[in-house]
């Protein structure tokens, strides 16, 4: 998150440039657009069922619309629909379903079917929590965002998909190669284990002795701990059905359906959202947005405090000399300009062959990364992104350990849209007429009615965040309907961070400035 506002306010670059990166943060994102998207790996075998999922004719009602298909409206989904199943007292309609899912183009084609597949969390990140929240609430945030890993674990296991979406625990490496950043990151470590000494236990260093076995010859440092890959449209894919198999009345997913408009009901009614579509209205209860980047379309209220930011991937083939490591690391590529991000796949699997997935290459974009900010389409590559990709991995891991690919080396480069925050933490919660411009909470304290929900923004670590943020808000949802949830989630407050959560307050600090305030001499030679 820090990398992206330092680009954003960076006084070397020329204002204009800046200016403009603001003025597509501010712009209306619109809706993902099928047409010339770019290929990404994780989608080339469409779910047989899933992708284009939809029936003859849209339903009219359902209880919750679910806006996105992604990781968090699985999760949202499923956090729902399982309460259902313990709690026998909710009525069940075989003509209204209690979840109806929309999604814009084929099942779980945003950012979770274009991410890095990482699960993944550093002792930077804690370091900057804790200077920006303070300690206690930086070690909130941080368990919630370990606790990640073993959750999606627990539920691949659970669904029996493990396998499918190649879901493995592995050790990061997280490489350094200068001495500037090594030391930086050693002091960034040093205070994580100070602090959280039994959740970084399995942190290791290396400094003086890097094992041969990396292949890292020109690493100054290295450090390693526990994380996880995945294979990340299989897993929701899996976990979507799944739930449909179990739920075959009370969820229906509706692929290639945008939403184009939202009406509120002026008068009472059971259903006081009619979600206007492509193909027709859906009345419901409760309308969840789970639409990361895209979630100032529909509610205004977030230009510039949610803004779409572009990323990019690309899956390699390895060298002939590289070893199959896939199913025991996954790396962060530490430079003095950003960071990239690479995992292999599993070696002589049904549908891999030790692809090395690697992406990043923001700060070598042009202008530093600035142009890819308020991009909120997928169907563009970045050349000076892809120069940079396309060539790394050979240079990090030493030629002489490389070797030589055979066939095509970059089998594909794709763009994925990414939701930032303007304060780096993801929005979970209901949502006010103040972000909406939706008059539709006047009832907000009668559990009959219902309301709009979000959980967006992971500024690009949406596999630390997003499951469990879906599950919180379904909680919620369930909270305001009183509707009980067993077990010792249920209480949300006791492990959910408040930062996360929609409030007044934040909506009134939580944004980014309209105009850069300071011009350079590049912009006004008479300065």
């Amino acid at each position: 998150m820090a990398f992206v506002q330092h680009v954003l306010f960076d006084s070397a670059l020329p204002g204009s440039i800046r200016q403009r990166a603001l003025d597509r943060i501010y712009a209306d994102p619109g809706i993902p657009v099928n047409e010339g998207t770019t290929s990404s790996f994780w989608l080339q075998t469409p779910h047989p069922t899933l992708s284009k999922i939809q029936l003859s004719n849209l339903p009219s009602s359902a209880d919750t619309v679910i806006i996105g298909s992604g990781i968090t409206g699985a999760s949202v989904a499923r956090t729902l629909l399982q309460c259902r199943e313990r709690n026998s007292s909710i009525p069940s309609s075989e003509n209204e379903p209690s979840v109806v899912m929309l999604e814009a183009r084929d099942i779980c084609s945003g950012a979770t079917g274009r991410n890095g597949g990482h699960i993944l969390e550093t002792a930077d990140d804690y370091v900057h929590l804790a200077n920006d929240f303070g300690e206690d609430a930086a070690k909130k945030i941080m368990k919630f965002r370990l606790a990640h890993l073993q959750t999606i674990l627990d539920v691949a296991d659970e669904l029996m998909i493990r396998e499918e979406c190649q879901a493995r625990k592995v050790q990061f490496l997280s490489v350094y190669f200068d001495e500037e950043t090594w030391e930086m990151a050693k002091e960034r470590l040093s205070r994580f284990k100070e602090a959280m000494p039994e959740e970084s236990a399995d942190w290791l260093l290396y400094e003086d002795i890097i094992p041969e076995e990396f292949h890292l010859p020109a690493a100054r440092g290295v450090i390693a701990g526990p994380a996880g890959a995945i294979w990340p449209y299989k897993f929701v894919t899996g976990v979507l059905d799944s739930l449909r198999r179990q739920f075959p009345h009370d969820l229906h997913i509706e692929t290639n359906t945008p939403v184009q408009d939202i009406i509120t009901s002026s008068e009472e009614s059971r259903w006081p959202f009619s979600v206007v579509t492509t193909r027709g209205i859906i009345k419901c209860r409760h309308l969840v947005h789970c639409t990361n980047g895209h979630i100032s379309h529909l509610v205004p209220g977030f230009r510039g405090r949610i803004y779409p930011v572009r990323g990019q991937m690309s899956a390699q083939s390895p060298g002939d000399k590289f070893p199959a490591y896939g199913m025991k690391h996954s790396w962060l590529l530490n430079y003095d300009r950003g960071f990239d991000y690479l995992t292999q796949l599993p070696h002589d699997h049904a549908e891999s062959n030790a692809e090395m997935m690697l992406g990043g290459g923001f700060a070598q974009g042009k202008n530093g990364g600035v142009d890819d900010l308020g991009i909120s389409h997928d169907s563009e590559l970045c050349l000076y992104i892809d120069i940079h990709l396309s060539g790394a991995l050979a240079a990090v891991f030493g030629h002489q350990n490389w070797g030589k690919t055979s066939g095509q080396s970059v089998k594909n480069m794709w763009t994925g849209i990414m939701g930032f925050s303007a304060d780096g933490m993801p929005w979970v919660g209901k949502l006010p007429s103040s972000l909406t411009d939706r008059s539709h909470d006047r009832n907000e304290g009668n559990a009959a009615h219902g309301a709009e929900w979000v959980s967006a923004a992971f500024s690009g670590e949406g596999m630390v965040q997003a499951w469990l943020c879906g599950k919180a808000l379904g909680l919620m949802i369930l909270d305001h309907d009183g509707k009980q949830s067993t077990g010792e989630s249920a209480d949300v407050r006791s492990w959910f961070p408040e930062q996360m959560v929609v409030t007044e307050e934040r909506i009134r600090k939580s944004f980014l400035p309209r105009q850069i305030q300071h011009p350079t001499k590049e912009d006004n030679p008479h300065l």
